[in-house]
């Protein structure tokens, strides 16, 4: 690849150079079994998205309007373009909310990467698991290195840099799935800057678009990389040029050391939470906070007079702000991101799964009565410990006969300090499964959770894909 030689190298030559140098055997085992643990909890995870409102219709629009079959629309029985496909499939992978993600890094790390990676496998054919594991570390290492290096949080400005990180990771992970060049490589990834998208503003209203946003940035990533292919060409300084990423959405406020450090031998991946709650993970904590409460301490809803739950600023405007709207959520999309309700939920039912986000209990009157009880603030402290990340949350509960409980809770449950094993993932995608429509039989969940147990042992991805329909 020509470049000027008196210019610094960007970051995107960088990562297109260890794109394609990398190799399946130079991965840790540990971070391979990671990624197995991650792929088996987000393909859970879209069997119970493909159905949540707005999926079926934007399934719809996309089989009315398909041109090429190149990709499968999980679920559905039928292939599309692979782009639209991504975009469908992308769509569901963040519909329940309830997809990893990176605490440091700020980002939803396969539901950004998984749906893009499944198309463009489907697009190129013959895809081994190797191969496929392969390109999955590369494009998640890569979003979860990007995060780490921004100065401000999207939790403040409401600019969704997880949906940047999506496009950029899935764009690296496509490149090396269609074997592009070093220059093609850089090119798909200055393509998809040109597309890169996201606000905060979907979650402060609770609408279908947050979840339809994954979609369009796994569209961006998909596209850019097949565009790539066919010779578009886009700027070379993708990330640190006069106008490139950083100066244009960070005002080139990030620390660039991180970015390359070690790379290849030093993995961030790991480090990553698996949901165990189907929520926003900013509400994760409190509703830990309450479980054990529960558990140890006897608190029921009945002997619950208050709750107060100190957050970070961050938590604060994304799962509470404004208030009165997140203490009477009556959509699904609204109430993902309602703490004041995940908490009142889980203090009604002794626990917080997927039934918790029916219509029915979303708009049940005593957790609606309940959820006006929670008042979260931005406690100092945390916001000064956490503030440029996720953070804990502590939960003061004053009690009816004057008494108090109070619990902070600082590794939720599937936090990689108190994390979620492969068995736990396997039982994850069976709840999933059940709550899917249609769902699979035993015998082919047992089947597909085997499957990806020995997943660098597949010939062709394309076994995975039609387990899931």
């Amino acid at each position: 690849m020509q470049t000027n030689p008196t210019v610094t190298p960007d970051l995107a030559l960088e990562m297109a150079n260890f794109a394609q140098q990398l190799r399946f055997e130079d991965i840790p085992r540990p971070v391979v079994a990671c990624v197995k643990k991650l792929i088996l909890d987000q393909l859970g995870v879209m069997r119970v998205g493909a159905r949540a409102t707005g999926v079926p219709e934007l399934s719809a629009h996309v089989k009315k309007n398909a041109g090429a079959s190149q990709a499968s629309v999980l679920g559905y029985g039928f292939k599309a373009p692979a782009a639209q496909a991504a975009m469908v499939n992308g769509s569901m992978a963040r519909a329940q909310d309830f997809d990893a993600l990176h605490e440091r890094g700020i980002v939803h790390i396969t539901a950004g990467s998984l749906p893009q990676a499944l198309a463009l496998s489907q697009y190129r054919g013959a895809v081994s698991g190797k191969e496929f594991l392969t390109a999955m570390v590369l494009g998640m290492e890569f979003m979860i290195r990007l995060g780490l290096s921004f100065k401000t949080s999207f939790l403040k400005t409401g600019r969704v840099t997880t949906l940047h990180q999506a496009s950029f990771g899935g764009a690296l992970l496509g490149a090396k799935l269609l074997k592009l060049t070093p220059r093609a490589t850089v090119s798909a990834l200055g393509l998809a800057f040109g597309q890169i998208s996201g606000n905060l503003q979907v979650t402060v209203e609770g609408t279908m678009l947050v979840r339809v946003l994954q979609g369009f940035a796994a569209q961006n990533a998909v596209q850019s990389v097949l565009l790539a292919e066919q010779g578009l060409t886009g700027p070379e300084r993708v990330f640190q040029g006069e106008w490139g990423y950083f100066k244009s959405y960070h005002d080139n406020q990030y620390e660039p050391a991180g970015l390359l450090r070690d790379l290849g031998q030093v993995y961030e991946l790991p480090d990553v939470s698996i949901k165990n709650y189907p929520c926003c993970f900013l509400s994760h904590f409190a509703i830990d906070a309450v479980l054990q409460l529960m558990r140890e301490e006897g608190l029921t809803a009945l002997m619950t007079q208050s709750i107060r739950v100190g957050v970070t600023q961050g938590t604060f405007n994304v799962v509470c702000s404004p208030l009165a709207t997140k203490q009477q959520p009556k959509t699904m999309e609204a109430a993902l991101f309602s703490l004041p309700y995940c908490t009142a939920a889980a203090l009604l039912a002794g626990e917080f799964g997927l039934p918790q986000m029916s219509l029915e209990a979303i708009n049940n009157p005593e957790a609606q009565a309940l959820a006006q009880c929670i008042v979260p603030e931005v406690d100092e402290a945390l916001e000064r410990e956490h503030g440029v990340g996720v953070g804990p949350s502590i939960v003061q509960v004053k009690l009816k006969n004057g008494g108090s409980l109070t619990r902070r809770v600082d590794y939720c449950k599937g936090h990689p300090k108190n994390p979620m094993t492969f068995d736990d993932c396997a039982e994850k995608f069976r709840r999933c499964n059940a709550f899917a429509q249609p769902s699979l039989d035993a015998a082919k969940v047992d089947a597909l959770i085997a499957t990806v147990a020995q997943l660098e042992s597949v010939e062709d991805i394309q076994t995975v894909i039609e387990f899931m329909g």
